[in-house]
């Protein structure tokens, strides 16, 4: 049987109240009586084996101390970069005494009791919601804060600065003298604002030299086969949208000879572990994937815990970084 507060007091010779203020952590008052009467009081509940019932204190404060965290691709939460933003999600709102409870978006309707059933205090979400979904949060006040994904301005969110990404990397072919640079991107990749802006940068860093763009294709088989099959047109570099259709092209350029960087050079994006042990390495754009988990948290409990009108909207930018290494270089002939 759980121990209780009320055996705590008697034991202790106070009230229950005091109990209960000294175990929260707000005893307050700083007198050395005060100070040793709430260490002893610590004492005996650790003594007794006294464990906090959680449930009631959510239900005495109004709230669950838990955070949704909504998808509608379980692919897109649990794999690169985002594995390291859900990570630190947890490890943040741990310090805040939060916990994560993951609600996937599907005919299951799992979301729909967690959502409409009052389980959480606030949702973290990857991608763009159904449009039912996002009614339903705001109904019911919901504090969401969107994670990498800006598809609805009206919501508190946290993107990386892509454009400026895609930028420094072509800039960073152009300074080793390409002028043939081409941007691919998947057409397996879901619909996310960083394709448009990545491109945006790419075509920005093209146009202040003088330099065209190359046809945008999207399947990376078909970029495979213009780059082997046709070497007197082909590239000699491409900003690759991520990390998976750079390595798709690096092994794809082995096993038809094309030398890399050689022939030609490609930057992706995403510095995950694996890239920095690739053949050659592979030079990218990264980001710090932990600080969008540590701010979203931060985010999150702040919006809960202030007041409805004193809540804002909040923007913040991440800014990536260039990692050069193996896989880029100078053109054919230089």
């Amino acid at each position: 049987m759980s121990v209780t507060i009320y055996e705590i007091a008697e034991k202790a010779g106070v009230s229950s109240s005091t109990v209960s203020r000294v175990l929260r952590g707000d005893s307050g008052e700083q007198r050395p009586s005060s100070m040793a009467r709430a260490a002893d009081i610590r004492r005996i509940a650790l003594e007794l084996g006294y464990r906090p019932n959680i449930r009631a204190r959510g239900f005495s404060q109004r709230r669950t101390y838990a955070i949704g965290m909504l998808y509608t691709e379980d692919a897109w939460l649990f794999e690169g970069m985002n594995t390291q933003v859900v990570s630190s999600v947890v490890r943040t709102l741990q310090q805040s005494g939060y916990h994560l409870v993951f609600a996937p978006i599907d005919e299951s309707g799992t979301w729909e009791e967690i959502v409409l059933g009052g389980q959480i205090d606030g949702a973290l979400v990857f991608q763009k919601m159904p449009d039912h979904v996002s009614e339903a949060l705001r109904e019911r006040k919901v504090p969401t804060i969107l994670l990498g994904d800006n598809s609805d301005p009206t919501l508190s969110h946290i993107i990386v600065d892509d454009f400026s990404g895609a930028y420094a990397a072509t800039k960073h072919l152009i300074g080793l003298g390409h002028k043939r640079i081409m941007y691919h991107v998947n057409d397996a990749v879901k619909p996310h604002y960083s394709i448009s802006e990545r491109q945006r940068g790419y075509e920005a860093a093209l146009a202040e030299h003088g330099l065209e763009s190359l046809e945008f294709i999207r399947p990376t088989e078909d970029a495979i086969h213009q780059i082997v099959h046709n070497e007197a047109n082909r590239p000699t570099a491409i900003v690759a949208y991520s990390n998976y259709e750079a390595t798709l092209l690096v092994h794809a350029m082995w096993q038809y000879g094309v030398s890399i960087p050689a022939d030609i050079s490609i930057v992706g994006f995403n510095d995950l572990f694996a890239t920095e042990f690739m053949t050659p390495p592979l030079t990218t754009v990264g980001y710090d994937a932990v600080r969008i988990g540590e701010k979203g948290a931060e985010m999150v409990v702040q919006e809960i815990e202030s007041p409805l009108e004193e809540r804002t909207l909040q923007v913040i930018q991440i800014k990536p970084k260039l990692v050069v290494r193996g896989s880029s270089g100078p053109p054919p002939g230089k």
